[in-house]
């Protein structure tokens, strides 16, 4: 009995201390939304915010400051008021929040389309640029006579993302809606190129996410011409992409937004097509703030791994090479310096022939003195003995 009671008590005193011990929260990712010149509640946005729950929202609807994002993992660009051009204050102040490194941007396009849509362009080539990104909103509209919801300007688009952004599909079985869009390209030192749904990428670090059908064209409304692309081309081309940056920095461009836009892609059915928005929205939101997927997938970390392991060996191959440039030249220098010495060993050699030639005439020369020199003495001996 007596051990039950002592038993009892333990277990009550650590009941208390538990109790007594602070239960801390895990703080939830924040996303800001910046629905530049939004004047009243967006339905899809309400949608958004109250549905994607594994965050914190916070709604920016004027005048973009450092310190209103400064703490945001996840940032979402969305011109809403089409005259409402972001000022060069409002993009330094996300190009400083985006260099803290570890951030995900998403910024929204649009089309050319004359109703105003061609106005959100501006500001969303502004913002990339600034941010370093080469992902560009071309100055064009994308159709799709298959793949739509009753109208070509309507497309469903395919969640079809490069193979390492696969998991983004996971769950979106069927298209997005992107009301009127865009075309995304690339500006890769100081030249525009297309980025097409499928085949080669004029660059490495980018990742296709959601592009047209083979039934999509490239559409006209204001000028200014497409810069990468043709009025008229025909084949699948890029509706949404991301690029992987430096310090583990993430840009996303869609050329169409997940809400507003006249009808974002918050949505499970337009005009009878079934859709898959919400899914796909919030596995962008979720991926975005590091909660699913891989932020940024190993196989990209290996591939940059790989690329700097090739520029060491690239580096030492050139330093082999100087070296072996090094070792050539002094091989030759060598080569001459052996060739001097033969010549100077050839005339030594010389020298000893004449020098030893030289000591022979000497010792002659020195016999025959000696002999002469008798003999004169001899005479002079026997000329002296006669006139004795």
């Amino acid at each position: 009995m007596r051990k039950i009671l002592t038993s009892f008590i333990i277990l009550s005193l650590l009941l208390l201390l538990i109790s007594a011990v602070p239960m801390v929260k895990a703080e939830k990712p924040l996303v800001v939304v910046v629905a530049h010149g939004l004047l009243e509640e967006d339905i899809q946005l309400t949608y958004m915010m109250v549905n994607i729950t594994e965050v914190e929202w916070k709604v920016i609807m004027e005048t973009i400051t450092y310190d209103d994002i400064k703490d945001a993992d996840m940032l979402i660009y969305v011109q809403v008021d089409t005259g409402l051009e972001i000022t060069d204050e409002e993009v330094a102040a996300i190009k400083k929040w985006f260099d803290q490194g570890g951030k995900t941007l998403w910024v929204t396009g649009d089309s050319d389309y004359k109703g105003g849509d061609y106005l959100r362009i501006p500001s969303t080539n502004k913002i990339l640029e600034a941010v370093g990104s080469v992902l560009r909103n071309d100055h064009t509209e994308a159709v799709d006579r298959v793949s739509n919801c009753g109208a070509s300007y309507r497309v469903a688009a395919l969640v079809k993302p490069d193979p390492e952004l696969a998991f983004l599909g996971v769950g979106v079985g069927r298209p997005v809606l992107f009301h009127g869009p865009g075309v995304v390209a690339v500006y890769v030192n100081g030249e525009w190129k297309p980025l097409y749904g499928t085949g080669d990428k004029p660059v490495e670090n980018v990742y296709r996410i959601a592009v047209t059908s083979e039934g999509g064209a490239i559409a006209e409304f204001v000028e200014p011409l497409p810069h990468a692309y043709e009025v008229g081309e025909e084949g699948t081309f890029t509706l949404m992409a991301a690029e992987f940056m430096d310090n583990d920095n993430i840009v996303i461009l869609s050329v169409e937004a997940p809400f507003d836009h006249y009808r974002g892609m918050w949505v499970t059915e337009y005009h009878e097509v079934e859709l898959d928005g919400p899914a796909f929205v919030k596995n962008i939101v979720l991926w975005g703030v590091g909660l699913y997927g891989e932020r940024i997938p190993s196989v990209l970390k290996l591939r940059e791994k790989v690329s700097e392991l090739e520029g060491k060996v690239s580096e030492l191959e050139s330093e082999l090479k100087s070296v072996k440039s090094e070792r050539d030249s002094l091989a030759s220098e060598l080569d001459k310096a052996k060739s001097t010495i033969s010549d100077l060993e050839g005339q030594v050699s010389e020298l000893q022939t004449e020098l030893e030639a030289a000591k022979g005439a000497q010792t002659t020369y020195l016999g025959g003195g000696i002999v002469v020199g008798l003999i004169i003495g001899l005479i002079i001996g026997l000329f002296v003995g006669k006139r004795k």
